[in-house]
């Protein structure tokens, strides 16, 4: 089960390589040069960005929230908050260059006057960020954007990095480069399933409908998981973090009757005793109503490195299950249906970022 043969067959794109070159793909972002603004005195960052560009900023948020002395806001959708202003940084990615969420508030951002620096493989955001004097930080990987996370992630860590938003963390940053590089033979299609710990996640995955529950270190890594395996895999995940699910969503086992569900723990050693509480009392509830809960620890001892370990193994698992399940990974058919059907019955970009016109006047 799961062979290099049988990956190959379903993996017609090669994805799978992208995923074995990570270490290399972590390496060669972290030594590009950077480009950004003056953003020594800012006042807050905000990171913009869709789908696997928005990963980056998630999990920016959970390496940072107890080191960075200013707010980070992730914004996913067409505009900016309106506190907006000439001391916020716009950090805006998109991997294609042509997203038209981050697009949007890139125009945003310099109508408010905004610092703002951009990175994308091309595309428009180039485009714009060129015309409109904007720092572009141009990648020279061009893939899908869930696997291109190393480039989004490396080439931001490095650009706030530069301007002292992250002294005393730089170490993680190559801590987590070299971690990626240990992980990938244990997680390689050459690996047989029974050493295998992405193949092992993903055989008790693929004919269940997951139930993956995090905490405050991992809430991006539970969300990006729901990501990977709702676009490689094809199937829905529900996602919730501790201790808020505590307080609602425990309450929902009572109820089950799908034999399908299944949770999964994302865990980390030294783990705060009530975080570890937590996970121990709620998967008593969760076996005791009759379902299996299975569990993913991430590698490493400081918080990146224990943030990436557990994403990257989790990213290949959801790899491993589109194959059982039959589906090319890298296929996403109803994402281009609707960019499609956005493109024709509005033309967002072109009527309201190109040429300026109101959203309200879009009629």
């Amino acid at each position: 089960m799961l062979s290099p043969s049988e990956v190959k067959k379903i993996d017609k794109s090669g994805l799978h390589k992208i995923y074995e070159d990570w270490y290399v793909h972590c390496r060669n972002a972290f030594q590009t040069e950077v480009r950004a603004p003056d953003i020594f005195h800012i006042k807050e960052i905000v990171f913009a960005g869709m789908g696997g560009s928005a990963t980056p900023g998630d999990i920016l948020q959970d390496w940072l929230r107890d080191d960075i002395k200013i707010p980070l806001y992730v914004v996913k959708d067409y505009h900016l908050p309106r506190f907006v202003g000439r001391d916020t940084f716009v950090l805006a990615v998109s991997c294609s260059g042509n997203t038209e969420e981050t697009l949007s508030v890139v125009h945003d951002a310099i109508k408010a006057g905004c610092k703002v620096t951009t990175i994308s493989s091309g595309g428009l955001l180039e485009e714009i960020s060129l015309k409109n004097n904007i720092a572009h930080n141009k990648i020279a990987f061009k893939s899908l954007s869930r696997a291109s996370f190393p480039y989004l992630f490396y080439v931001s860590a490095k650009i706030l990095s530069n301007y002292g938003l992250l002294k005393g963390l730089e170490g993680q940053i190559l801590n987590s480069i070299r971690l990626v590089k240990d992980i990938s033979k244990h997680v390689s299609i050459d690996s047989p399933i029974e050493g295998n710990i992405s193949k092992k996640l993903a055989s008790k995955l693929c004919n269940s409908l997951p139930f993956v529950y995090g905490s405050s270190l991992n809430r991006a890594v539970a969300v990006r998981f729901k990501n990977v395996l709702n676009e490689n895999s094809k199937m829905h995940v529900v996602v919730d973090v501790q201790p808020e699910l505590c307080h609602n969503e425990i309450v929902a086992w009572e109820g089950a009757k799908e034999k399908a569900f299944k949770a999964l723990f994302l865990r980390y050693e030294r783990e705060p005793p009530e975080v570890k509480a937590r996970f121990e009392i709620v998967g008593r509830l969760i076996r005791d109503a009759g379902f299996e809960t299975l569990e993913a620890w991430s590698w490493g001892t400081d918080r990146l490195s224990k943030i990436i370990s557990l994403l990257y193994i989790l990213d290949i698992a959801s790899l491993y299950v589109a194959v059982m399940r039959g589906f090319d990974p890298t296929l996403t058919a109803s994402i281009d249906k609707v960019k499609r059907g956005l493109k024709s019955r509005l033309d967002f970009v072109n009527r309201y970022v190109l040429k300026g016109k109101r959203v309200g006047d879009m009629k």
